[in-house]
């Protein structure tokens, strides 16, 4: 026992060293995009924080409303976060002198004594815990970039109580920060996306006639769990449900010759997979044959010219004009993809016929053809790369056909 408990923490302490360094890595890149012009960046964005401090937390997923703010300079970083929150960053970043809690929580220590981080005097509110936070992190600095994603609870906090500061938007800069990835956000979105092909090739392996879509939705569920990462979605519909999009599974048996659309993601040390196929419950019938080749035309189309420099709407326009020609004239699309990476949404760009965007090469990519009829069902194929300057490097593996169970 003792031996597997040292394993464990060593697992841990090796995970956490690896966030913390990406962490770094990404404000490196943040500063470098700001220029030296700012001496400290603030964030209250709750993945925008865990991306630039390597802290993820669960109190943001409880509460969307939760405050709590990063406040880094290019060779310090700091948390304000609540009460509650003290022990979980506090087992992250293993810094007491770097938390700033404020609000109030009760944890006891099995000596009976409290424990700094966790019982130690905080502050009354968020506000007065993030003006402390930098005043003691950014001393002299004159210059404090702020990033406004979401809302400017921070900027007029910052703005009234320390008047003596430069306040400069910095939300541009981090958005574009996002769009490139660093070799350690790739190997976390490999992660999740190999996460989700695992399930979706157990869910293969161990259909049975009679099973429902929320007994395929916890093959695949499980899966994430045990590897490490948070479910973020599982979207299982069959027969004319999976017309559905982004529809939750229910307890409806899946019958013979139902298409089966799974779309799922799960979150991996903070960042996002997102990916989709296509089942069928027996032979598929001559309809469902045809569908499904044009939408594999599409993506399949899409695949073989995404590269460097290619213009985003005119990607759309011809993928969708390859699904349109080869089987489903009346094929129509919002999107083909978009960029993935933090778990807090899409990252740009989309791609969509209103783009202005040119991919670049860094960029992590969902490009996907989806094909949703009411009344008869739906399909889709998603898959995940990177962007080269040549071409793409796949981040989902397993092949796109349409898979046959039963």
């Amino acid at each position: 026992m003792n031996a597997t408990m040292g394993a464990h923490r060593a697992d841990r302490a090796t995970q956490v060293a690896g966030s913390m360094s990406l962490a770094a890595e990404v404000r490196a890149k943040c500063f470098a995009l700001v220029g030296d012009a700012v001496d400290v960046l603030v964030s209250c964005h709750a993945a925008h924080k865990g991306y630039l401090s390597g802290y993820f937390s669960i109190v943001h997923d409880l509460n969307p409303r939760y405050l709590s703010a990063v406040v880094a300079t290019r060779d310090r970083v700091a948390l304000v976060v609540s009460a509650s929150d003290a022990g979980p960053a506090l087992e992250e970043t293993g810094d007491p002198a770097a938390l700033f809690r404020y609000g109030f929580f009760c944890f006891e220590q099995v000596d009976g004594t409290g424990a700094d981080g966790y019982d130690a005097a905080g502050f009354a509110s968020f506000d007065e815990a993030l003006l402390a936070a930098l005043r003691e992190v950014a001393g002299d600095a004159r210059t404090i970039g702020i990033d406004r994603s979401g809302d400017d609870r921070a900027w007029n906090v910052i703005a009234q109580g320390m008047k003596t500061r430069f306040l400069t938007d910095i939300t541009d800069a981090i958005t574009r920060a996002r769009r490139h990835k660093l070799p350690g956000e790739v190997a976390r979105v490999r992660q999740a996306t190999r996460l989700v092909e695992t399930g979706l090739l157990d869910v293969a392996r161990q259909f049975a006639p009679g099973m429902t879509e929320q007994d395929m939705a916890a093959i695949i569920a499980a899966g994430m769990v045990a590897g490490g990462a948070i479910p973020r979605f599982v979207s299982v519909t069959s027969g004319p449900r999976s017309a559905l999009a982004d529809a939750y599974a229910t307890a409806r048996r899946v019958a013979p010759g139902d298409l089966i659309r799974i779309d799922a993601g799960c979150i991996y040390q903070g960042y996002a997979s997102d990916m989709a196929r296509t089942f069928v419950f027996g032979e598929p019938d001559a309809e469902q044959v045809r569908c499904y080749a044009a939408i594999r035309a599409g993506i399949d189309y899409e695949l073989e010219v995404i590269r460097e420099g290619v213009d985003v709407a005119g990607l759309f326009d011809e993928t969708v004009r390859v699904v349109r020609e080869n089987g489903i004239p009346s094929y129509r699309r919002q999107h083909v993809g978009h960029g993935i990476g933090l778990g807090g949404g899409y990252d740009m760009p989309v791609l969509n016929p209103h783009a202005k965007d040119r991919l670049e090469a860094g960029m992590c990519l969902c490009v996907e053809t989806p094909y949703y009829r009411i009344g008869w069902g739906g399909m889709m194929i998603e898959d995940t790369i990177l962007v080269t300057p040549d071409g793409h490097e796949p981040i989902t593996t397993i092949p796109r056909d349409l898979i046959r169970l039963g």
